[in-house]
């Protein structure tokens, strides 16, 4: 039996309170400008509870509670790409049902099914949050978010699942987590003329090509780390050893395919909010992430302890210098333009692909009162030659989703080195604690 989805209502939900006239207009920080106007999906999963059944209407309540607090979230991106207007239009929100059990989902899981559980098809509208909640036969039941990334980063969302939860439970009263700080202009200033971004509606779905989860448990990444530690890095990360072999595979993959050995180059995005001089507090929202580009040459030997190396080492200059770029915006619009120029170092000439950790977001405790998620997906068809990250449910593994061209993953999936570490999608319910 085919998955069905069917909707069953659709509307909008606007703050609580009205917006102040003077809270009415939002300027975009610099990075705001430059970001693409795609949308970033969340999809949380969760359990049935026996003798207690989400409702729907509170969660309608809260939401439209955390919009007071999240005021921009429930207005509209300006067509000048400068601001967003505070005007309480709302957001959306979807109810549906599936005719399957969460245990139908979750154990015979098609990453590509989940599109339907994300209210995609009302992507065009303009909204800046769109939520979709969809029930399955056994009670259990989904919330999932497309946010604008126009104004939120992972980070942002983070904040405001946070605080939607925290209010859902015990209502706006709950000092629990304190109020968003939006990263506007006067945090970061954008250039005194308009930087050129596309704001049509986004219509949801970018990523071209196959996307595949790759699950690396605990046990494995402890080998993995060893085998990726060399002189120049003792100890990588987790994050490092696990994108580098994901990036040394896709490359790897590459060449196989094209009979071509070009340079490659892996766009690491990194939080800003610790690194930034000032720092920005934690509940900062709006865009705060930068990049970090490290490069393989032409023909150049693919060994995950030299990719770790160039990874560790990028990230280390950024860290010195490399961030002041995004508080001086003549040196990141110079920086940009290199990137973006068709006949620049970034051109089709050589293979780019995108990195994103999501780790350490705590998405595992958004609580709504039903209990804490069995399980949590983002990012899925934002873009193409992506690896994202995330967290296990013990938070001590790493869930990958990679998307890359039906040519390269053919090959990618049978890569000898990625399946001594990592296992093609696995049980969701069986993952390694």
């Amino acid at each position: 039996m085919a998955l069905k989805v069917d909707i069953i209502n659709e509307e909008i939900i606007k703050p609580s309170i009205s917006t102040p006239k003077t809270h009415n207009h939002l300027n975009f920080s610099f990075l705001d400008q430059l970001a693409l106007p795609v949308y970033v999906p969340l999809l949380l999963f969760y359990s049935p509870k026996p003798n207690q059944i989400p409702s729907i209407s509170h969660l309608k309540s809260s939401l439209s509670q955390t919009l007071t607090q999240f005021y921009p979230f429930a207005g509209r991106v300006n067509d000048d790409n400068l601001s967003i207007s505070c005007n309480d239009e709302g957001a959306i929100f979807v109810e549906a049902e599936a005719n399957y059990s969460l245990n139908d989902i979750l154990t015979h899981l098609n990453v590509d099914s989940l599109n339907q559980f994300l209210p995609f098809h009302l992507a065009n509208k303009g909204c800046i949050v769109l939520i979709q909640t969809t029930t399955f036969q056994c009670g259990g039941i989904t919330v999932g978010l497309l946010m604008s990334h126009k104004i939120s980063d992972a980070s942002s969302i983070s904040s405001f699942v946070k605080t939607w939860t925290s209010i859902n439970v015990s209502g706006s009263d709950n000092p629990l987590f304190s109020k968003p700080e939006f990263v506007s202009d006067s945090v970061l200033p954008p250039p005194n003329f308009p930087v050129a971004s596309p704001t049509t509606p986004d219509s949801g779905i970018h990523a071209k090509g196959i996307t595949k989860r790759i699950v690396f448990p605990h046990s494995k990444i402890a080998s993995l780390k060893a085998k990726a530690a060399s002189s120049t890095v003792k100890n990588p990360t987790r994050v490092e050893a696990i994108a580098a072999l994901l990036w040394k595979s896709a490359v790897s993959a590459s060449r196989s395919t094209s009979g071509v050995s070009r340079a490659s180059v892996l766009g690491q995005a990194v939080n800003l909010r610790k690194i930034l001089k000032p720092n920005l507090p934690e509940n900062s929202v709006g865009n705060a992430i930068g990049f970090v580009t490290p490069e393989t040459a032409v023909g150049a030997e693919l060994e995950l302890q030299s990719m770790v190396g160039l990874m560790r080492e990028a990230i280390e200059e950024f860290k010195k210098n490399g961030y002041k770029k995004y508080q001086d915006t003549d040196a990141y619009l110079s920086y940009f333009k290199t990137l973006m120029d068709p006949d620049g170092p970034y051109n089709g000439e050589k293979n780019f692909y995108l990195c994103s950790s999501w780790s350490r977001f705590e998405f595992y405790e958004a609580d709504f009162g039903w209990g804490c998620p069995v399980w949590f997906i983002g990012g899925i068809s934002m873009f193409s030659n992506f690896f994202l990250l995330l967290d296990t449910k013990d938070g001590k593994g790493i869930e990958t989703l990679v998307s890359l061209s039906e040519e390269d993953m053919s090959v990618f999936e049978r890569d000898e080195d990625l399946l001594e570490f990592g296992s093609f999608n696995p049980n969701v319910l069986q993952v390694e604690d």
